[in-house]
């Protein structure tokens, strides 16, 4: 078995009584995780190192002073590299960043393992003002940084970095150890020629009473993302752009060589796909996924919040739903929303069923439609043999946490869907992908389901048939 490459990267000071539970959280998801205490005072990592000592799945690296979450991570990916890691998902330790993205995550990096795997938040309801609007002015100073866009989000500590790039970007400066690490990072490595992949993970926030804690400094932690983005700025204009400019005509080429051919396919206008190789293409009867399959045959009644984000050509900022899926063994699958509108859309044997305050309806008949639609129930329940007949299908696991992509054999499914894909760990499924075109694509992300207990008979009246 060839050794682990990629490990959990969490930097932590003073994060209080959360930060047990989040490791613990994270430890299910991945199996090789780092803290790095930078300097904590408040005794949170005394029961972390503790573990330490008897489980091998963590590892805690004390740092004698705080210097910073950048002096953190970079601690730790020394650290890491040493003990022969070569990517490392860092995420906060307050709990904030989905642990159940991790899985997703990692599989991008492991696919494309020269990039630079950032987060692309979701932010709920109640993310501080201050902050949403403070992105987007670092959001716009970055795009200038990069000659373009490239990094969704620069703020957005959930990523997966390769770390020997990072070491040689960043080991030697003496900038980048604060809040403007994050920044500075996704910047520096973009400008080295690594390509940024963006991945959707959702966020949470904390109040005080929550356990939630803060170290963000207002007026200090800005000025210094002012200072930083000066000198980016500066050092963009009297030295970097030639080279950015080489690397984003290659990122651009390839691209552009994969948009001709995708555009001389009739149909054919998904955006090109790391997983769907020759490498991962799956057959029906494929044993490694045979387990899996027997968790969802037999998976109980599953019910969990979801948030789904609608990418069009003709709108500039996708359209955000949320609502509740539940997901039934013998009944298919409910999404039922509630915001903007409340309106239940109801996936089973029978096919496609929207239910309204105003009634019920059905699409139109559609054999394309038809198609996804069964797929992406077959999907739900790693049925594969029933997919053959329509789709190619591409798959990549990691222990539980897996990845499946369908892509569609025939040119008049093409003229309808591009590819699907569905990323989960065991029988619980994470996110779904809708692409219809690289800017026509429906993004579903599914939070941890809640605590398993059968539908009640009003629930199974209102939310299937």
């Amino acid at each position: 078995m060839a050794p682990p490459t990629h490990l959990v990267l969490l930097p932590t000071y003073n994060t209080g009584p959360r930060l047990h539970a989040v490791v613990a959280e994270v430890l299910r998801h991945w199996p090789h995780v780092l803290v790095v205490v930078d300097g904590s005072t408040d005794g949170s990592d005394r029961l972390l190192r503790e573990q330490a000592g008897f489980d091998p799945a963590l590892t805690v690296l004390v740092l004698p002073r705080n210097s910073g979450k950048g002096a953190a991570v970079l601690a730790g990916a020394q650290a890491a590299v040493a003990r022969g890691f070569t990517h490392a998902l860092v995420m906060d330790a307050d709990g904030q960043h989905p642990a159940g993205s991790i899985g997703e995550f990692m599989a991008a990096s492991q696919v494309n393992p020269a990039a630079l795997v950032l987060g692309r938040p979701i932010f709920p309801a109640n993310i501080p003002a201050e902050r949403l609007h403070g992105r987007k002015l670092s959001v716009g100073l970055v795009q200038l940084e990069l000659l373009g866009a490239g990094v969704a989000d620069p703020l957005f500590g959930f990523r997966v970095y390769p770390l020997a790039p990072l070491l040689a970007v960043l080991g030697s400066r003496r900038g980048g150890r604060r809040y403007d690490f994050d920044t500075e990072a996704a910047v520096r490595l973009a400008w080295a020629g690594v390509p940024p992949q963006n991945l959707a993970a959702p966020v949470r926030y904390f109040s005080r009473a929550e356990g939630g804690v803060s170290h963000f400094h207002y007026v200090r932690d800005n000025a210094t993302l002012v200072w930083l983005h000066t000198r980016l700025l500066v050092e963009l204009l009297f030295w970097r752009w030639p080279a950015l400019l080489r690397h984003r005509r290659q990122w651009r080429t390839v691209v552009a060589t994969l948009a001709v051919l995708l555009w001389t396919m009739p149909g054919a206008a998904a955006e090109p796909d790391e997983l769907v190789t020759p490498a991962h293409r799956l057959a029906a009867a494929t044993p490694a996924w045979r387990d899996l399959a027997d968790l969802f045959a037999h998976q109980p009644d599953t019910a969990a919040d979801f948030t789904e984000r609608r990418q069009f050509p003709f709108k500039r900022e996708p359209v955000e739903l949320q609502g509740e899926a539940r997901v039934s063994a013998a009944r298919g699958l409910s999404l039922h929303y509630t915001s903007p509108e409340d309106r239940t859309v109801i996936l089973d044997a029978q096919g496609l069923l929207i239910r309204a305050r105003t009634g019920e309806k059905s699409p139109p008949a559609d054999p394309r439609a038809t198609a996804a639609n069964g797929a992406l129930r077959h999907l739900l329940r790693f049925e594969f043999a029933a997919l053959e007949p329509d789709f190619e299908l591409y798959g990549r696991r990691d222990g539980d946490s897996w990845i499946l992509a369908l892509a569609p054999r025939t040119d008049l499914l093409r003229q309808s869907i591009g590819r699907i894909t569905v990323a989960g760990e065991a029988a619980a499924v994470r996110r779904i992908e809708l692409r219809r075109s690289a800017r026509q694509v429906i993004e579903i992300l599914i939070a941890p389901p809640h605590p398993p207990a059968d539908f009640t008979a009003e629930e199974v009246k209102k939310y299937f048939r």
